[in-house]
Order: C-alpha cells, then sequence, then structure tokens
C-alpha cells in the first residue's frame, strides 16, 4: 500500500481537504479491485453511491460499497471477504472482519490504527469502517456495463450499472427507503445531469412512465423545510459544501425542469 503522502498527490487541492475521506476511498478502490480480480468478480455489479463517485465522477464522498451478486451462497461471500481480508494483509494492512447475513449480505472491514499511524487522528483506536453491503438477484436489474477505475496504483475492470439504472434505483429510494437521505437527492439531481433514468424500471418499482409524472410526483415528497434539514445529511461529504444547494432547493429544481 502506497503512503498516504502519496495517495494524496491523485487527489485535486479541494479533495485533499477531507483527508480521511480521501484515505477510506482509496481503500474502496482497494477493496473493488480485490472483489473483481476474484473467482466471483463476473457475478458481482457496483452499486450505490460510492459507483457514482469512483465510476461516474460525482464530487461526493460515498461511505458504503453496494454491489448486486448474482446468486452468491452466503459461503461464496463469506470466502470472498475473507479472500479480501487476505489480500489486504499481504500490503501490511490491519484487518478486522465481521459478516452478517439477513436479507442483504454485509460485511464490515475495520481498519484499526491506519489513522493514528497516518496522523490523520489523535486516537490510537479510531478506526475506517468500510461495510460492503450485497444484494442476492437471479439476473441483473438493468444495463451493466464494464469500466476501468483508476487511482493511484490501482488499476481494474469492473462491472457496474449504467448510470441511467443507478439514476433510476436513486429515484426509487426517495419513494420507497423509510428513512430519507440527502444523500439521495444530491445524487439524482447529479445523475440527472448525466443521463434520463430507465422508465421500464420506475414503471416496475415507483408506477411512473413519463418524466413531467415523475417530477410532479417528486416534488410533492419533501417540504421545503425538511430538504434544509436532509442537506445536513450529506453536506460533510461534499468536496465543495455550496453545492448542498443542489438539496435544499430540489423542489426549485424540479420546477424549473418543467414548468
Amino acid at each position: 500500500m502506497l503512503e498516504f503522502k502519496e495517495i494524496k498527490k491523485y487527489y485535486s487541492a479541494n479533495e485533499q481537504n477531507f483527508p480521511q475521506l480521501i484515505l477510506k476511498e482509496y481503500l474502496q478502490y482497494k477493496i473493488l479491485d480485490i472483489i473483481f480480480s476474484s473467482q466471483y468478480g463476473n457475478r458481482l455489479i457496483f452499486m450505490g453511491g460510492t459507483a457514482i463517485r469512483i465510476v461516474y465522477g460525482s464530487d461526493r464522498f460515498s461511505e458504503d460499497l453496494d454491489l448486486d451478486n448474482l446468486d452468491l451462497t452466503q459461503k461464496e461471500f463469506n470466502k470472498l471477504m475473507n479472500h479480501v481480508k487476505r489480500e489486504l494483509e499481504k500490503e501490511g494492512l490491519e484487518v478486522e472482519l465481521r459478516n452478517t447475513f439477513q436479507n442483504v449480505y454485509h460485511c464490515y472491514l475495520k481498519f484499526p490504527r491506519i489513522l493514528f499511524s497516518n496522523n490523520l487522528s489523535p486516537l490510537k483506536d479510531e478506526k475506517i469502517i468500510i461495510r460492503v453491503d450485497s444484494f442476492r438477484v437471479s439476473s441483473n436489474v438493468g444495463e451493466v456495463k464494464n469500466k476501468i477505475i483508476s487511482k493511484a496504483e490501482i488499476f481494474s475492470e469492473i462491472k457496474v450499472y449504467s448510470s441511467a439504472v443507478l439514476l433510476s434505483q436513486k429515484i426509487e429510494a426517495l419513494f420507497n427507503r423509510k428513512r430519507s437521505k440527502g444523500r439521495d437527492i444530491y445524487d439524482v439531481v447529479y445523475l440527472f445531469s448525466l443521463t434520463e433514468p430507465d422508465y421500464n424500471y420506475l414503471k416496475k418499482k415507483v408506477g411512473i412512465s413519463r418524466k413531467k409524472e415523475l417530477f410532479t410526483k417528486m416534488k410533492k415528497l419533501f417540504s421545503d423545510e425538511e430538504l434544509i434539514i436532509l442537506a445536513r445529511d450529506v453536506k460533510p461529504f461534499l468536496i465543495n459544501s455550496k453545492k448542498v444547494k443542489q438539496v435544499e432547493k430540489f423542489n426549485l429544481w424540479l420546477s424549473s425542469q418543467i414548468w
């Protein structure tokens, strides 16, 4: 593993204002490289906020790794995550691992003392924690792309959902997530700058098949006061904090798109 002073060189000056998040993201790249280079790599599809950041260039840091898996058993997922742990340890990293299996497979990868040893925390016991969430599916839910991810010495081919599918999944989360998150709103606005959603997907998931209908219904989801509160969820992860307005002014943005 590279020293942190070397890792920083691959990030912009503004990104370097978030040293702990830079180090965490570098570890995310490492984990993805190991996962997709493994024997199970062809049965996994990258998704979620970190995919939007790493693959599609969002300016929001993200915390967890989300993956659809094509019928991986619990035993196979456990084998994969232990392989990740061993490969990271080969690079001199101390790694703790815990897997849980419910409706979704969860793996908690903990990196003790890494922040302290890189002078990023005064607390010896503070850990970086990366959660890998994997959703078992019998087939992919939409278009899948083969992409290259590259950061520092890492260069890896991965499978990831198209930006249109990721946007559709984020819209679905706005309608169906029990606890609303400002990061979902931020990602929706960002992804609309790149693509349009997959309306066949949205028809199945939320019963919406047209853009005007979608924007009209999204505008009913949150009051302006709620958006101010939700913006607090995402602000600590924004490279440019002023862009928190993409959440705060979500309703106004929606109105500008259809009227």
